[in-house]
Order: C-alpha cells, then sequence, then structure tokens
C-alpha cells in the first residue's frame, strides 16, 4: 500500500534536502501569517519523511498537519492514509497539473538562493533586484496564467524574501524585501480565493497588511484592507466589510486607481447591506474622472493590483445586481465589455469579460431576455477549469438563480442553460481544494469577487 503523499512528492522529484526546503518556507510563511511560535522552530527529520512515505505513520501533531496542507492544499489524512495504486491514480487525477517549466525555474532560484548565500552579510543590490522584477513579471502575468500556477511562484518569492530578511539588517533592503514579502501574501490571497479556500486567504491578506505596515507602504495597507472587505462579504459580513473600507481609506498615499476600486468595494459592501443610496454614491465615485494621481502599487505596479475602468464597470454591475437593478447592470456589464474589447487584450478576457458576461446574463434574465442571457453567457461555460474562479462561478451560479423563476419553468432553452451550468461549476477550480467557506451561501445570496 501507498499514500498519496509519496505519489506527490515522487511526482515533483523532491528528495529530503528539497522537500525540507520547502516544508521550512511553508512553515516560515504560516508563521508570518499566524504568529504561531510552533510553526518558527518547525523541522523534520529523513527518519520521518521516509516513515511519511511508507505510510507508516499516523496522524501527526501540529503544526506538521498545517504546514502539509499549505504545501499541498490537501488534509494530512488523505496525505498520509494508505490506499491502493488505483486510489493514488484517481486522486492525482483531480490534483492541480504539473507546473510548465518548474525544474527549470526551482533549478535557477536555487542557484541565485546559493549565490546569495555566498554573498558578504549585507545582500548584493543585484539579489533583490532580481527578486523584485520576478515579483513585477508575475503581478503582470496573473491574467495569463491561472490561479494554481500563481501560487506556486508567489509562494517561492515569499519564501526567498523571509530568507533573504534574515541575511540583511541594512533598512532600506529590509524595506523593500517586506513590500515584496507583502505583495507576494497578496497574491496568495488572492489565489486562496479563487481556488475557494476562504480562510486562508483571510490570514494571508492580513499578512500582506501587516507586511505594508512594517514597511510604511499606504497603498499595500490599503489594499490589503479593502480585500479584507471583499472576504467579508462574501462571508457573509458585510457590516464588517463596510468597517474595513473605512479603515483602508484612512491610509496615505493611495492614488485615483486604489481610490476607485475602494469606492466599488464600499458600493459592493453597501449593496450586500441593502442601503441603495450609499451604494448608488460609491458607485458614482468610483466611475468619476479619475485625474492625474498615482501610487506604485495600482498604478505603477499594476497588474493585479491595477484596477482598470473595465473592471469597475464588472464590479459595478454586480453592485447593481444586488439592488435588482437590472437596466443599471445591463449597462454597466456592457460598458466592461466594451471597454475590454477596445483595449484588444485577449489575456483579460479570461478574467475581467467573463464575471461581465455572467453579470449580463443575470441582467438579462432580470427582463425575461432568455435567449440573449443564454448568448451572453456561452463563451463563459466554455472557459477550461483552470479559469473558473470562485468568484466567477458564484456568477454563473446566481445566473442558475435567476433561471429557478417561474417565467422560465418548463422552457427547453432554460432547462438546457441551467444543466450547462451544473456541469461548468462541477469541475470549476475550487473543486480542488473542496467548497470554501461561506460559498454556498453566497452562491444563494449574490454576487462577489
Amino acid at each position: 500500500m501507498s499514500n498519496l503523499f509519496d505519489a506527490l512528492v515522487t511526482r515533483d522529484k523532491m528528495d529530503f534536502r528539497k522537500f525540507l526546503a520547502e516544508y521550512r518556507r511553508a512553515a516560515l510563511a504560516l508563521y508570518q501569517a499566524t504568529g504561531d511560535t510552533a510553526y518558527r522552530n518547525a523541522t523534520l527529520t529523513d527518519k520521518s519523511f521516509q516513515r511519511w512515505r511508507n505510510g507508516d505513520v499516523g496522524r501527526p501533531h501540529h503544526p506538521t498537519p498545517e504546514i502539509l496542507n499549505s504545501m499541498f492544499g490537501r488534509p494530512a489524512d488523505e496525505l498520509l492514509t494508505p490506499c491502493t495504486d488505483e486510489q493514488v491514480r484517481s486522486l492525482l487525477a483531480v490534483a492541480d497539473p504539473v507546473l510548465d517549466e518548474r525544474e527549470l525555474a526551482m533549478t535557477a532560484r536555487d542557484a541565485r538562493a546559493h549565490a546569495a548565500e555566498a554573498a558578504a552579510q549585507q545582500l548584493p543590490d543585484l539579489s533583490l533586484d532580481q527578486l523584485e522584477d520576478d515579483l513585477v513579471h508575475l503581478v503582470r502575468s496573473t491574467n495569463t496564467k491561472p490561479p494554481h500556477l500563481v501560487f506556486m511562484t508567489a509562494r517561492e518569492l515569499l519564501g526567498v524574501a523571509m530568507v533573504q530578511l534574515d541575511r540583511t539588517q541594512v533598512l532600506s533592503q529590509r524595506r523593500r524585501l517586506y513590500l515584496v514579502a507583502g505583495q507576494a501574501s497578496a497574491l496568495l490571497a488572492a489565489c486562496a480565493f479563487d481556488l475557494g479556500a476562504m480562510p486562508h486567504a483571510f490570514e494571508l491578506t492580513r499578512a500582506a497588511a501587516l507586511y505594508g505596515q512594517v514597511a510604511e507602504h499606504g497603498p499595500l495597507q490599503a489594499y490589503a484592507h479593502a480585500y479584507l472587505a471583499v472576504l467579508y462579504y462574501w462571508s457573509g459580513n458585510p457590516s464588517q466589510a463596510v468597517r474595513k473600507i473605512v479603515e483602508a481609506r484612512a491610509f496615505p498615499g493611495v492614488g485615483a486607481t486604489g481610490t476607485a476600486r475602494l469606492a466599488a468595494i464600499a458600493a459592493r459592501a453597501y449593496a450586500h447591506r441593502g442601503q441603495a443610496d450609499e451604494a448608488q454614491r460609491a458607485v458614482a465615485e468610483s466611475t468619476a474622472d479619475r485625474g492625474p494621481a498615482r501610487d506604485d502599487l495600482h498604478d505603477g505596479l499594476a497588474g493585479e493590483f491595477d484596477f482598470s475602468p473595465e473592471r469597475v464597470a464588472m464590479s459595478n454591475s454586480a453592485t447593481l445586481l444586488l439592488l435588482r437593478d437590472g437596466h443599471g447592470a445591463e449597462a454597466s456589464a456592457r460598458r466592461s465589455l466594451e471597454l475590454g474589447a477596445a483595449h484588444a487584450v485577449s489575456s483579460k478576457q479570461l478574467v475581467v469579460a467573463p464575471q461581465a458576461r455572467a453579470d449580463l446574463a443575470s441582467a438579462l434574465l432580470m427582463r425575461n431576455e432568455l435567449d440573449g442571457a443564454a448568448e451572453a453567457l456561452g463563451p463563459v461555460l466554455a472557459l477550461p477549469r483552470e479559469w473558473r474562479g470562485a468568484g466567477l462561478t458564484v456568477r454563473v451560479n446566481a445566473v442558475r438563480a435567476e433561471l429557478a423563476s417561474p417565467a422560465f419553468r418548463g422552457t427547453p432553452v432554460a432547462q438546457d442553460l441551467a444543466e450547462r451550468i451544473e456541469d461548468f461549476t462541477a469541475v470549476a477550480a475550487p473543486k480542488v481544494l473542496g467548497p470554501a467557506t461561506g460559498t454556498s451561501r453566497l452562491a444563494l445570496e449574490g454576487h462577489g469577487g
């Protein structure tokens, strides 16, 4: 009898040295996120590693289960329970896809880490430059890389930043590393959210906020607190979401793009609370002329941290749907699609456009335009599994909820569309980790993301 742990370690070509490095990196990340000293001192022997592979072990004690779950995205019981080869193959069939060029990337990072260790106590600026360049490249590739691939790279960058923080006491270098760690944590939080792991998204977002505080970086703190607001209203706590937005607005140095993002998130939080007037005012604020103010996160680094006009319009369409303003939601969703098409950036069609299309379908169903809704949703239902994140999945499920209206009962088009939606969600990205806390409730309540 083998187990899933041995299969995954074999697949990733991990000997004990490589596994221990990943194990310590994951433990440090959990320590940074939780403050639990058990993670800071976590280690492992080669003997224990081999026992895990052989299945000759009971359920390990804290903090091992949490570290293994962080590394593989699976409970320790599932990883270490003996099972047949056929069961292992079945479990691997739904595991994360093998990462392209991973071995090359790991080799390059190992070489760079070893070179940094050989350098003087003060880190060479070239090492920090390379780390920041890697982070910029990752942030700006989130529209072309699905969440599970972004997660793997962001986790490695966070680990490098934490290791390098232990190797320099130069304040300017430490601030740069805290910013990288905070931005990587923010990316990891977004990936956790997309993959349906809400508790981990909260932890990672709080870590990003704390890194921003240590670095005294207002835009990163504002971004993280606003993302906490998103997570709160997704978890059915819009009052706490509104409080987080108020906190986010207090941080200095946020440019016009970041301000528009805060307004759009505030609008959704107010809509979840049923405060229509406040929501409408925030929608208007989010679409106001942005002016010249910029900051180095939302505008400079951009990518995942950007909040383009088409993204604002997409967010506002969900807000207006919560207010049952079908005409306004339709106009906002169409505006998002028009802006995205005008930019002619095909990668954005994998992120913003599908969510806008789902909102458009819901808005059309409010006006009993079934054929139009089916046409709008068609391209969304054809998306590959890895792009079916939690935000999009909930939006698509909201379309299915609209299809339950008596106006569509017994209609072949409605029945066909509902079945296609069930097929879509059955293999959505969050299924890799299982249902997220609050996701089922949100699927019934309305829209997120």
